[in-house]
Protein backbone atom coordinates (compact mmCIF):
# COMPACT_ATOMS: atom_id res chain seq x y z
CA UNK A 1 0.00 0.00 0.00
CA UNK A 2 1.41 3.57 -1.12
CA UNK A 3 1.54 5.89 2.04
CA UNK A 4 -0.70 9.07 1.88
CA UNK A 5 1.61 12.43 0.48
CA UNK A 6 0.20 15.88 0.03
CA UNK A 7 1.27 17.18 -2.83
CA UNK A 8 0.95 21.00 -1.37
CA UNK A 9 3.45 19.78 1.66
CA UNK A 10 5.66 22.58 0.05
CA UNK A 11 3.61 25.19 0.44
CA UNK A 12 2.34 24.18 3.71
CA UNK A 13 5.88 24.52 4.90
CA UNK A 14 6.25 27.62 3.28
CA UNK A 15 3.12 28.86 5.04
CA UNK A 16 4.71 27.63 8.50
CA UNK A 17 7.55 29.38 8.19
CA UNK A 18 5.49 33.15 7.60
CA UNK A 19 3.55 32.50 10.29
CA UNK A 20 6.74 31.51 12.53
CA UNK A 21 8.38 34.53 10.94
CA UNK A 22 4.91 36.69 11.25
CA UNK A 23 4.91 35.33 14.87
CA UNK A 24 8.95 37.09 15.87
CA UNK A 25 8.13 40.28 14.12
CA UNK A 26 5.23 40.56 16.35
CA UNK A 27 6.87 39.59 19.43
CA UNK A 28 9.70 41.98 18.51
CA UNK A 29 7.28 44.76 18.05
CA UNK A 30 5.19 44.26 21.53
CA UNK A 31 9.14 44.45 23.12
CA UNK A 32 9.45 47.91 21.59
CA UNK A 33 6.04 48.85 23.13
CA UNK A 34 7.54 47.61 26.46
CA UNK A 35 11.11 49.39 25.91
CA UNK A 36 8.90 52.73 25.07
CA UNK A 37 6.70 52.13 28.22
CA UNK A 38 10.20 52.11 29.93
CA UNK A 39 11.69 54.67 28.77
CA UNK A 40 8.74 56.84 29.40
CA UNK A 41 8.90 55.82 33.43
CA UNK A 42 12.28 56.49 33.16
CA UNK A 43 12.00 59.95 31.75
CA UNK A 44 9.16 60.81 34.44
CA UNK A 45 11.59 59.52 37.48
CA UNK A 46 14.10 62.27 35.66
CA UNK A 47 11.85 64.77 35.71
CA UNK A 48 10.76 64.15 39.72
CA UNK A 49 14.18 64.10 40.47
CA UNK A 50 15.09 66.85 38.69
CA UNK A 51 12.27 69.18 40.05
CA UNK A 52 13.35 68.05 43.66
CA UNK A 53 16.66 69.53 42.93
CA UNK A 54 15.75 72.42 41.61
CA UNK A 55 13.20 73.16 44.40
CA UNK A 56 15.94 72.47 46.84
CA UNK A 57 18.03 75.28 45.20
CA UNK A 58 15.64 77.52 45.00
CA UNK A 59 14.91 77.48 48.48
CA UNK A 60 18.61 77.77 48.90
CA UNK A 61 19.10 80.46 46.66
CA UNK A 62 19.93 80.46 43.17
CA UNK A 63 20.92 82.54 40.52
CA UNK A 64 18.92 83.39 37.06
CA UNK A 65 21.32 81.80 34.77
CA UNK A 66 21.09 78.13 36.75
CA UNK A 67 17.30 78.17 37.03
CA UNK A 68 17.47 78.78 33.15
CA UNK A 69 19.35 75.76 32.84
CA UNK A 70 16.98 73.82 35.05
CA UNK A 71 14.02 75.30 33.49
CA UNK A 72 15.44 73.85 29.82
CA UNK A 73 16.31 71.30 30.96
CA UNK A 74 12.97 69.98 32.54
CA UNK A 75 11.30 71.20 29.45
CA UNK A 76 13.83 69.31 27.37
CA UNK A 77 13.21 66.20 29.96
CA UNK A 78 9.20 66.49 29.01
CA UNK A 79 9.70 67.43 25.23
CA UNK A 80 11.37 63.57 25.26
CA UNK A 81 8.29 62.19 27.39
CA UNK A 82 5.66 63.39 24.64
CA UNK A 83 7.87 62.33 21.51
CA UNK A 84 8.17 59.11 24.16
CA UNK A 85 4.64 58.89 23.73
CA UNK A 86 4.14 59.83 20.17
CA UNK A 87 6.27 56.79 19.27
CA UNK A 88 4.85 54.10 21.63
CA UNK A 89 1.38 55.58 19.62
CA UNK A 90 3.35 54.91 16.53
CA UNK A 91 4.67 51.63 17.71
CA UNK A 92 1.18 49.96 18.92
CA UNK A 93 0.06 50.88 15.64
CA UNK A 94 2.63 48.27 13.54
CA UNK A 95 1.67 46.33 16.49
CA UNK A 96 -1.97 46.01 15.69
CA UNK A 97 -0.73 45.55 11.52
CA UNK A 98 1.45 42.42 12.87
CA UNK A 99 -1.03 40.79 14.89
CA UNK A 100 -3.78 41.45 11.66
CA UNK A 101 -0.95 40.04 9.72
CA UNK A 102 0.03 37.27 11.94
CA UNK A 103 -3.76 36.59 12.23
CA UNK A 104 -4.38 35.81 8.48
CA UNK A 105 -1.22 33.76 8.36
CA UNK A 106 -2.57 31.49 10.61
CA UNK A 107 -5.41 31.04 9.01
CA UNK A 108 -4.07 30.81 5.83
CA UNK A 109 -1.26 27.79 7.15
CA UNK A 110 -4.94 26.40 9.30
CA UNK A 111 -6.72 26.19 5.99
CA UNK A 112 -3.88 24.03 4.50
CA UNK A 113 -3.47 21.72 7.22
CA UNK A 114 -7.20 21.14 7.31
CA UNK A 115 -7.22 20.40 3.25
CA UNK A 116 -3.84 17.89 4.00
CA UNK A 117 -6.26 16.22 6.95
CA UNK A 118 -9.17 15.76 4.33
CA UNK A 119 -7.12 14.56 1.99
CA UNK A 120 -5.65 12.16 4.14
CA UNK A 121 -8.55 11.01 5.58
CA UNK A 122 -10.52 10.53 2.03
CA UNK A 123 -6.88 8.60 0.65
CA UNK A 124 -6.99 6.32 4.18
CA UNK A 125 -11.10 5.76 3.33
CA UNK A 126 -10.29 4.52 -0.33
CA UNK A 127 -7.14 2.49 0.90
CA UNK A 128 -9.59 0.51 3.66
CA UNK A 129 -12.09 0.22 0.33
CA UNK A 130 -9.58 -1.13 -1.76
CA UNK A 131 -8.26 -3.17 1.16
CA UNK A 132 -11.66 -4.42 1.50
CA UNK A 133 -12.30 -5.49 -1.94
CA UNK A 134 -9.24 -7.45 -2.03
CA UNK A 135 -10.24 -9.29 0.51
CA UNK A 136 -13.62 -9.79 -1.11
CA UNK A 137 -12.20 -11.37 -4.17
CA UNK A 138 -10.01 -13.49 -2.25
CA UNK A 139 -12.09 -15.05 -0.37
CA UNK A 140 -14.48 -15.47 -3.13
CA UNK A 141 -11.66 -16.95 -4.96
CA UNK A 142 -10.84 -19.58 -1.67
CA UNK A 143 -14.85 -20.33 -1.72
CA UNK A 144 -15.03 -20.85 -5.76
CA UNK A 145 -11.97 -23.30 -5.38
CA UNK A 146 -13.45 -25.13 -1.91
CA UNK A 147 -16.67 -25.80 -4.24
CA UNK A 148 -14.74 -27.20 -7.35
CA UNK A 149 -12.31 -29.43 -5.49
CA UNK A 150 -15.54 -30.89 -3.70
CA UNK A 151 -17.39 -31.11 -7.00
CA UNK A 152 -14.06 -33.49 -8.14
Amino acid sequence: MKRFAFRLQHLLNYKGYLERLSKQETAKARLDIVDCDRQIDALKQQLILAAKQMDGKVRDGMSAREFKQHQTFLAAVETGIADEKNRKKLLEKIWQEKQELLKKRSVEKKSMEHLREKQAREYGQKMLKSEQKELDEISTLKTARGISHDAE
